[in-house]
């Protein structure tokens, strides 16, 4: 909604609508992406490193086991060697967010079964890439929100077009977050309970499974480039006022 009002600011067109879908939309994007961090955030993380050590380890790229386990906000997972490539931790982070105390024995990657352990880069750098944005958006809105309420956001032609630019922005970190989840609970079909390797059907040949896949990858290709169609159209052809939609109806 703010990346939509910002592009009618921006082309000088329903500048009336524009500036109402700016303001709820940065109101609305400071205090649900607050939460996304904490409290709800940190409650997950909390969760996952209790019942699933496996993948919050590999979430974090922690490979030994270690108490005041440290945050890395970016580095290179090296498995080979067991560590981070060129990392920027926050001392006792993880710690104090799984378990409430900075002093925390949280399990790394050396105390997990091979068998057990996700796969590495792709469930890390999903993770920090959903984290990372979302840090992104907690900043973005939270200075848009500031300009807001000192009347000048919407004469920042700069601010204007960074929240237009964001606007692809959540989605990637919500497909993020759905590898981190699905990706990270491997090997596993259902955790602790049942393994992938267990859950195939005799029934499904390989044919079978890569035929569906094509086709369901097919479909939302087609149903994606229609979204993408639809709603240029809708942006452009802008609101339409309570008037002129009755006489649509009407009509």
């Amino acid at each position: 909604m703010a990346g939509i009002g910002a592009f009618y600011l921006l082309a000088r067109r329903h500048e009336e609508s524009g500036r109402l879908f700016v303001r709820v939309g940065v109101v609305s994007g400071v205090i649900c992406s607050t939460i996304s961090l904490f409290p709800t955030g940190a409650f997950h993380g909390e969760n996952v490193t209790r019942f699933q050590p496996a993948k919050m380890a590999t979430m974090e790229g922690l490979f030994k086991t270690q108490a005041g386990a440290p945050l890395a906000i970016i580095g290179m997972p090296d498995r080979e060697r067991q560590e981070l490539t060129d990392p920027i931790y926050v001392p006792g982070l993880l710690s104090y967010l799984a378990y409430g105390n900075a002093s925390a024995r949280v399990t790394g990657l050396s105390d997990i079964p091979d068998d057990l352990e996700p796969p590495l880069e792709i469930v890390y750098y999903a993770y920090h890439i959903m984290v990372g944005l979302g840090t992104i958006f907690i900043a973005v809105t939270g200075l848009a929100a500031l300009l807001l309420w000192h009347g000048s956001l919407f004469a920042r032609r700069g601010m204007l077009w960074v929240l237009m630019i964001a606007m692809p922005f959540p989605y990637i970190a919500n497909e993020a977050g759905w590898v981190v989840a699905e990706v990270g609970r491997q090997p596993w079909t259902v955790y602790g309970l049942q393994r992938v390797a267990d859950a195939n059907s005799l029934n499904v040949t390989t044919g079978m499974t890569y035929f569906t896949l094509l086709g369901f990858m097919g479909l939302y290709l087609v149903l994606g480039i229609l979204y993408l169609l639809l709603f240029a159209r809708i942006v452009n052809q802008g609101p339409q006022s309570a008037a002129t939609a009755s006489e649509r109806v009407h009509a």
